[in-house]
């Protein structure tokens, strides 16, 4: 019985750690604000929202 509880536990903290990674938007991001973008730092946009983009060499 104890370890059929410890299997169950230890399952739904597998599955939460799963469900929620840690965002990740590219490799070597940087966040810039308007009016700045991507471009002018030899990057691409790889996210953003309103005034602040996020600039990476590549997106994930």
């Amino acid at each position: 019985m104890q370890f059929k509880l410890s299997a169950l536990v230890f399952a739904a903290l597998a599955a939460v750690a799963v469900a929620s990674p840690t965002p990740q938007q590219g490799t070597n991001c940087k966040t810039i604000f308007f009016p700045n973008n991507c471009s002018s730092q030899g990057q691409v946009q790889c996210d953003g929202s309103g005034g602040i983009i996020v600039c990476c060499d590549r997106c994930f």
